[in-house]
């Protein structure tokens, strides 16, 4: 009996620590700040970074892209951060994104970049567009390939329309993105939650202390 009585007391214990420490594991997962905003951030599109949702970047097609006998490149958007984050969230601010994917790069020792798969949206439906990822490696670049927009359509007709309908060689039946903005997040570390909560607190008693005057 003894024994059974400090058997069941260790497991309430044991289920007890284990609640405790993933409560407080989740309560450190705060976003971080949007990493693109960090000093020392480029895009191959500045408009979608620069923190104004007034203004409104186009993704680009890689340099040398052809557009020659059919073929039909996908243009993007390329962010490069000042240092090394771990992603953990993505927002794009966008009217007329479809379809994309999301590449991160690895780094590598042979080549420059060495992009990986990290998402493929086959439909979007909202905006803005959050998209939670797991990048299981810090990566410095960020790379948004467009695959679709709801302007391509229209580019298409237009298209035809100077040509008599026939497609002139050289054009790209693709239609560029528009986007506002693109947030990058991964977590706060435990330190910065409580350096967080340690100020929050000093402004709180600081409200306090004028709302007594």
């Amino acid at each position: 009996m003894f024994l059974k009585t400090i058997t069941l007391f260790s497991i309430t214990c044991f289920s007890v620590i284990v609640i405790a420490g993933c409560s407080v594991l989740l309560s450190e997962q705060e976003w971080s700040e949007n990493y693109a905003l960090l000093e020392g951030t480029n895009a191959s599109s500045p408009q979608m970074i620069d923190g104004n949702m007034n203004t409104i970047g186009e993704s680009t097609f890689p340099v040398g892209a052809n557009t020659n006998f059919g073929s039909n490149p996908a243009s993007e958007v390329v962010i490069t951060l000042p240092e090394e984050k771990i992603i953990r969230r993505i927002v794009i601010h966008s009217e007329n994104i479809k379809t994309f994917d999301i590449f991160a790069d690895k780094g590598g020792i042979i080549k420059e970049t060495d992009w990986k798969l990290i998402k493929d949206v086959k439909s979007v439906k909202t905006n803005p567009i959050e998209i939670p990822v797991l990048v299981p490696f810090p990566t410095k670049q960020i790379r948004v390939r467009i695959l679709s927009t709801t302007d391509d359509a229209g580019l298409s007709r237009a298209q035809r329309a100077r040509t008599g309908g026939f497609r002139q060689y050289g054009q790209n039946r693709r239609a560029q993105a528009k986007i506002r903005e693109i947030e990058l997040y991964g977590y706060k570390t435990a330190e910065q939650t409580k350096e967080s909560t340690a100020a929050e607190s000093r402004e709180k008693e600081l409200d306090d202390l004028l709302n007594l005057e």
